[in-house]
């Protein structure tokens, strides 16, 4: 094929690429600012120019065929390649732009990552910064965000992963509370305290800890069930009972002695604990912004640790 008539298909190539990417011709169009029709249209173009058939679909799914899936790598190396070549063109700008989405878990956001992100976007104001507040597990393509932060063991697989920090559970309660009931010395002691639970599946009532080689699930009761941080924490200040808190919800507490550590010899196990992980498409080029970002708030977990 000469050049005349490769050089309008690159469009559609660049489309390609993205309808594969998300998964549906309607994101797809949501995502360009076209109708769905305009994606279908654009496929079939390129299908019947390589006379190939690249795409299988049907009402619930859309899938690659064989030599679809080896058009779409070399059309996204050539997407990659097109992006690289505009950073390399703005390369000399001192000014940081465009726009960056961001996803991470609420009490993160709020606690923690708010006064980065704030800082961040003052300090880049030509950013369009877009956060997407949520705990449910994102992927970076299909949920058409940059970039995922989160609190993890086990990093999602074929994502590249930036460490920015470390999180662990803390058991504690008020001193006042435990001037009036007195401070458990192993885990079953807990079946006699008031236990403030999280509440999103039955299993947030087994609250488990290890020492050693011994392993204890104890399967706590208490007057007050919220599936959110500050409320719990509010409760354990006022004397109500013993709550687990990932470090950085009650750290600050725990320095003004508003809240005393319980059971330090043991390790409580849970979710919200594990590192703290930026995750990303894999790509051969990143935008300045990410990059920015990235480094930023890298730098200010180095700081905080300091």
């Amino acid at each position: 094929m000469d050049t005349n008539k490769l050089l309008p298909l690159l469009a559609e190539m660049a489309v390609f690429v993205k309808a594969v990417e998300s998964g549906s011709f309607s994101k797809t169009a949501k995502i360009l600012g076209v109708a769905p029709s305009s994606i279908s249209r654009s496929i079939m173009r390129l299908e019947y120019s390589l006379e190939e058939k690249l795409l299988e679909r049907t009402t619930r799914q859309m899938r690659l065929t064989p030599i679809g899936q080896e058009v779409f790598l070399l059309c996204r190396n050539m997407l990659e390649s097109a992006q690289m070549a505009v950073s390399a063109a703005q390369s000399d700008k001192i000014d940081v732009s465009g726009s960056l989405r961001v996803a991470a878990p609420k009490a993160l956001s709020k606690q923690v990552l708010m006064p980065m992100i704030l800082e961040f976007t003052k300090q880049n104001p030509k950013v369009s910064f877009q956060l997407k507040v949520t705990d449910h597990l994102v992927d970076p393509i299909g949920d058409e965000v940059d970039v995922f932060i989160h609190i993890t063991e086990n990093p999602i697989e074929g994502l590249i992963s930036r460490h920015l920090g470390r999180c662990r559970l803390i058991l504690c309660s008020s001193p006042n509370y435990i001037e009036s009931f007195g401070r458990p010395s192993h885990p079953e002691d807990l079946l006699s305290y008031n236990c403030l639970c999280l509440g999103e599946s039955p299993r947030d009532r087994v609250w488990s800890f290890t020492k050693g080689h011994q392993s204890v699930p104890v399967n706590v009761k208490g007057t007050l069930t919220a599936n959110h941080s500050e409320i719990r924490r509010e409760a354990v200040i006022r004397g109500m009972g013993i709550s687990i808190f990932p470090d950085f919800v009650i750290s600050s507490h725990l320095v003004s002695n508003e809240v005393v550590e319980l059971l330090q010899d043991w390790h409580v196990g849970g979710k919200y604990q594990g590192e703290i992980i930026a995750q990303y498409a894999q790509s051969k080029y990143i935008t300045s912004q990410l990059r920015a970002f990235i480094n930023f708030i890298k730098d200010c977990f180095n700081s905080n640790r300091t």
